[in-house]
Order: C-alpha cells, then structure tokens, then sequence
C-alpha cells in the first residue's frame, strides 16, 4: 500500500511538471515590449515624457547604463522640469515614422518639447546630482545599469543622468510586461518539483516499512527450520479480491491525485484573462488628480518616503550628537532646539535626550497645493500601539526644487486635539499668508499674542481669543508659573521673563472652514541679575551646562524655545483659537 501511495504521487508530480514544461516550452510568448536606442547625449540630463513612457501601458521598467554612474528617477513633469531649471538637457521620445526612440537635441523651448515648467525663482544650482531628490516618485543607482520599475501616467517624466558633472547614460531601454499566455506554468513546475520530493520521501518510508517488516523479529513463535516448505506469500499484483475488480485505499488515492492534476491541468490550459500573471513591479502608484487646480505638494507614498529618510538622517545625529549632520534634515526652531540638546548632552551625557523623530504610521498628512516654491507639508504620525511614542506633529518645507524638505516645527500633539476638515491629500490645502486678515487672528501676530497671554494671563488683551480649557503650555509655563519662579528667588535675585520672535516663519495651511492651522515659534528669555553688592547667581540645571557657568555676579541669560502649532478659526467666527501641540527647550544660555 505504501508502494502505491508513492508512485501515486510520483504520476502527479510527473503529470504536473510535464504541463509546466510543455507550456513553457511550446506556449510561452515574450515577457515583454522592449524599445531600446543607444544615443550620445549633449547635455547632462536627459528627460523622457509621459507620452512616449505610456506609448505601451503604465507599468513599465526604465533601465539606464552607459556612463561611470548610472542614474534614473521618475516624477511630475513640472517637478522634473523645476529642478533641471535652465540647465540643458536631451529629450528621448519615441518616433512613430522610425517605429523606434530617438534623441532631440536639446531645446530652450520647452513648450516645443510637449512640456510645461513653471518658473520659480532664480537660484544658484549649487546640487547638480538627481540622485536622493525628494520630488522622486521612484529613482535608482548603479555603476553598471540602473533600473527603476515605475507605474505611472502621462503627467509625469523620467530623468536620467549620470553625476551631474558629467553627460548623462547613452543605453536607455524602455520594457513595458505583457500578460503571459500561461501564467500557471511556473506554478505547475513547483508544485510538480514539491510532489516529487514528497513521493521519493513515500518511497523511502515504504522501503524502510518493507524491510523491517521481512526482518528478525522479537519475541513470539520461532522461526521455522528452512527443511519445511512454506506457503508462498500472495504476489502484490494478485493482493486484489477475486471477483468484481474494486479500488483499494491506495488506488483510490492514486485515482483522486491523477484526477486532481488532471483538472488543474486542463484549467491551466483554459484561455487567460488580459493581464492575468503580468510581473508588476512594485514602485509607489501616483494620486491622480480629480479637482482642477495646482497639484498636492507631494503624494501620500511620497510623504512616507520623504519622512523615513527624514527619520533615519535625525536619529542617526540624535545617535552621534551631529547637529551638522541634523542640518541636513532639520532647519529653523526644529534645529536650534535639536543643536541645543546636542551640546547639552555632549557636556553631561546624562542629560535626557529629546524625543526620536518618528516616520510611520502616517495619520493626518496636508500637503500644500501648489507647483511653485517654497512648498509646505503638515503631517502627524501616531503609533496607537505603543503609547511610549508622543503623537508627534510634523512642519516640512521645500525652499527650491533642488533642495529637499527640512522640518523646521516639530512639535508633541495635546491629547484631546482635534483639527477641523481639511481638504484631501490628493487635493491638497492652499497656503495663507502670513498678513492674511481672513483669520481670527493673522498668522504673523499668533506667535506675540499667544506670549502676552502666557506673560500676562487675564490681563492680556487676547485672552478673550483663545481656548485655554485643554492648553497644558499656559499651565507649564503661563503666568501662575512665572510670577511663583519670580517669588523663589526675589530674596537674593531678580527674575525677568521677556520675549521675542523665533527664528521659524509662520507657516499656515487653510482648513475646509476658511480656518487655518497655523504653526509659529516663539522665545521667552529668563534674566537672572543679583540684586546685593557682590553677589552672584548661579545657573541650575541645563542652563548651567550649556553656559558653562557655575556663577556670576552680572547675571545670567537663558533663552528657551518654543514651537507652536495653532488652529486658527476664520475672522467671524464663535470659536476660539486652539493649542494644537507644542515643543519647548533650552536653545541658549549665556552670562551678561
């Protein structure tokens, strides 16, 4: 029986390696269209568009090689056009009289060349090198060839390019998949492979059951002596009954398996649906604009992108105590703040460190609308399942095309704050300037209205404008806390608490409600001066590392930074203005 179990599996196997085999032997068709041109470029940069990248279907793989250093990346067209500025460049598009690519020479119009830029702002391209651009849906690199596997549609375009200093790769192929005409043979041949090794590991067994059951056996009657005749034992072809023929267990098994291979063979063979087992690559689908209008400042999955490289540059200077390599990421309060802890910790290495900068999961993501410079991006990332992770609250800004996004706030969300609708990620949120006075209150006058409530309380003019109900900040640092610090030391010292503009711009996004979050800086300065003849003040805490003062009879000068995200109702309105999040740390500390 157990004979008949293995060669039952060893038919299956054979049957279904032999469909596999023969379909793809006999059966098989191209994988895929293929346009390749081999060119000398002219220009540093060479740009493919849409139309000539969707001649054959949207997934398609863009390969490059040529050149020392091989380059290839795919955006918005605008996006591509933006950052190549007024650098020439080649154009490769595909030529229905020749049936094949080609290579323009380089054009100043870009009208001409089926393209539209939109102008930004002259700059001195000091980054000549595509290679790690945030505006990339998808890029690789390589020596030898670069292949970056792209879904995409006719508004975007491919730029390849080598180092920049030098022209760009001259082999460029274009491989769009087809869908196979038997997208279950590589299938059948593992599923036949995995067969015959399970029926040689049956037959093994069955071979090792054989054995010991016609060897010596323990116990029970002796052995015959070998003078005495024995019965011949039945044949294995001669073990069915006599009579009507019927299935045993064994070929009732070999029966269903051969059945089985059978039917899975025939619908292997039956016709494919278009696109069935086409290979797709796997790079990031692109949100397609459904409202008239400028185009998000990025897309959700470029977001994610943009933010794990932001994480990993952060945490690895968090790691270091690198504020040049946080620089790279990190710009305005963000970085003063992160600068500040660095030397802090440097000085006394048990000082805490500030929280990690955290890149997923996404919650809440508001790109800027726009295709023009400096673009700006509010995201919040929350991980429910580990409450040790504030819920942070993140600023990104793009100055130029070239650059890529810095996180100028980088703030710690209240636990009950909730903003109001805002348009989609795939629309994306106008800007509102820093003078607009559609709001409550502008957004060049949030940062020093919110600092007289804190310094003054009630008696501030904009106490009225605000909701204080869930706003820990006013009761951190508010007037309460300010005037018992002042008390502490009034004895030997006088206190005074001042404040000025931080060094972050305010930056505000607009809500479906015509509000606005809006997120600002803002520096309270505390100077300490002895009030006695000959006395001095001593700096506590982070104050007195950071200064490296122990003591001084002038006095003592601490600046702590505080970075704001506010949601700002629009003018008219009942509500009030709210506390979204905030951050605050020492960012100097200096004797007079």
């Amino acid at each position: 029986m157990r004979f008949f179990i293995a060669i039952g599996v060893f038919i299956v196997a054979a049957v279904l390696l032999g469909i596999g085999i023969t379909q793809k032997i006999l059966f098989s068709s191209p994988e895929f269209v293929t346009q390749s041109v081999t060119i000398e470029p002219t220009a540093h940069y060479v740009v493919i568009n849409g139309k000539t990248l969707t001649a054959n279907g949207d997934i398609l793989n863009i390969s490059a090689s040529g050149a020392t250093t091989n380059f290839v990346g795919y955006g918005r067209t605008e996006d591509v056009l933006a950052w190549i500025g007024d650098d020439n460049y080649d154009i490769v598009s595909y030529s229905p009289k020749l049936g094949e690519l080609v290579m323009r020479e380089p054009e100043k119009n870009q009208e001409q060349a089926g393209m539209t830029v939109v102008n930004s702002d002259a700059v001195v391209q000091t980054i000549i090198s595509p290679a790690g651009s945030d505006l990339w849906l998808g890029e690789a690199s390589s020596d030898t060839m670069a292949t970056v596997p792209a879904n995409l549609d006719s508004s975007m375009s491919v730029i390849i390019a080598s180092d920049g200093l030098t022209d760009a790769p001259g082999k460029i192929t274009l491989a769009w998949p087809l869908p196979s005409r038997v997208p279950y043979a590589t299938t059948f041949v593992i599923i036949g492979g995995a067969m015959a090794l399970i029926g040689l590991v049956l037959y093994l067994w069955a071979l090792r059951h054989m054995r010991k059951q016609n060897g010596p056996r323990r116990g029970g009657k002796p052995p015959r002596p070998r003078g005495i005749d024995l019965i011949k034992p039945k044949s294995l072809t001669s073990a069915a009954p006599k009579g009507r023929r019927t299935l045993g267990r064994g070929s009732a098994f070999i029966a269903l398996g051969m059945a089985g291979a059978l039917a899975v063979g025939v619908s292997g063979c039956s016709p494919y649906q278009t696109g069935q087992g086409a290979q797709t690559p796997s790079p990031t689908p692109t949100d397609i604009q459904s409202v008239e209008g400028p185009p998000p400042a990025v897309t959700e999955l470029q977001l994610g992108r943009i933010l794990r490289n932001i994480s990993t540059t952060v945490n690895k200077a968090d790691k270091d105590l690198s504020a040049e390599l946080a620089a790279t990421r990190l710009v305005g309060p963000a970085l003063e703040m992160r600068s500040a802890n660095y030397a802090i910790r440097t000085a006394d290495a048990a000082q805490a460190a500030l929280p990690s900068l955290p890149a997923s999961p996404i919650t809440f993501d508001m790109p800027q609308a726009t295709d023009t410079w400096p673009r700006i991006v509010n995201a919040v990332v929350q991980n429910e399942a580990d409450p040790t992770v504030p819920t942070t609250g993140i600023v990104l800004v793009q100055n130029t095309p070239r650059e890529n996004y810095h996180v100028e706030y980088l703030v710690t969300l209240q636990p009950d704050a909730t903003v109001p609708t805002v348009a989609p990620a795939t629309v994306g949120s106008p800007l509102v300037q820093p003078d607009s006075k559609l709001l409550l209150l502008s957004p060049e006058e949030l940062s020093a209205a919110y600092g007289s409530v804190l310094t003054q309380g009630a008696d501030s003019p904009y106490y009225g404008l605000f909701d204080l109900t869930g706003d820990t900040l006013v009761t951190q640092v508010g007037r309460e806390y300010k005037e018992q610090k002042i008390a502490s030391v009034s004895e030997r010292a006088s206190l005074e608490f001042s404040q000025n503009a931080g060094s972050g711009l305010p930056l505000a996004l607009a809500t479906l409600d015509s509000g606005a979050i809006v997120s600002v800086s803002l520096n309270e300065i505390e100077t300490v001066k002895p009030t006695q003849a000959g006395a001095s003040v001593s700096p506590e805490g982070q104050a007195k590392i950071l200064s490296g003062i122990t003591s001084s009879t002038v006095g003592v000068e601490s600046t702590y930074g505080l970075q704001l995200a506010f949601y700002v109702p629009p003018l008219g309105s009942t509500d009030k203005i709210r506390l979204l999040g905030y951050s605050q740390g020492l960012i100097a500390a200096k004797g007079l």
